[in-house]
């Protein structure tokens, strides 16, 4: 309840801020603010997919005890929120629509991962049931990886070294959440074991 609440929050703030967006693009044609725009509304299209996940989710079979675990859900997935808190940087045009294009495919790529989960979806480390289709197939975590390349895209549009400081803590602490998410998944699902021996963490060759 209180991340359904913090999202619904997100949303209505980005609803707001969107609007003098929209209102000069009917006025007059602005390739990055219809860029700005479409990463707002894709952002969204997330906020409402998680939230509606949330709801009809299924129960989960097993979850992670203690706080080290939820702390590093927690931070990896919304941390992002924490841009708002600072001021816009200034940047030139071919930084600007670079941002917006990693938002706008980061976030993309994360709608889609989450539909993917479906009902299995979860911030906290919690098993539910396994997913091998889709981008599971390749990788372990498409939805970290599809955050951060958003994350990373945001992170250019705030001033430095706050907004890189913010970036690089999402990122790291999405080690840790994989670390305890697979604990979870191996405890409660023998043959994640066998699927984790075959498929990288995010980046195939490589992690």
């Amino acid at each position: 309840l209180p991340l359904i609440a913090l999202y619904i929050f997100a949303i209505w703030g980005m609803v707001l801020n969107a609007i003098p967006d929209i209102r000069s693009i009917s006025s007059q044609f602005d390739e990055l603010r219809l860029l700005s725009a479409v990463s707002t509304f894709a952002t969204i299209l997330f906020l409402v997919v998680q939230i509606v996940l949330f709801v009809v989710r299924v129960l989960p079979l097993e979850r992670a005890a203690g706080f080290l675990p939820r702390a590093a859900a927690i931070i990896g997935a919304n941390l992002q929120i924490a841009f708002v808190l600072l001021p816009r940087a200034e940047h030139g045009v071919t930084v600007r629509v670079a941002s917006l294009l990693l938002i706008i495919v980061g976030t993309a790529a994360s709608v889609y991962v989450v539909s993917c989960l479906g009902r299995s979806f979860s911030i906290l480390p919690q098993a539910r049931s396994l997913r091998f289709s889709g981008p599971y197939r390749i990788i372990r975590h498409p939805l970290y990886l599809a955050e951060q390349i958003a994350t990373l895209g945001c992170m250019f549009q705030f001033v430095a070294p706050w907004s890189v400081i913010f970036a690089a803590a999402s990122f790291a602490a999405q080690f840790p959440r994989m670390h305890f998410e697979e604990a979870v998944l191996k405890t409660t699902f023998p043959a994640y074991r066998d699927y984790a021996r075959h498929t990288a963490r995010l980046i195939p060759g490589i992690y």
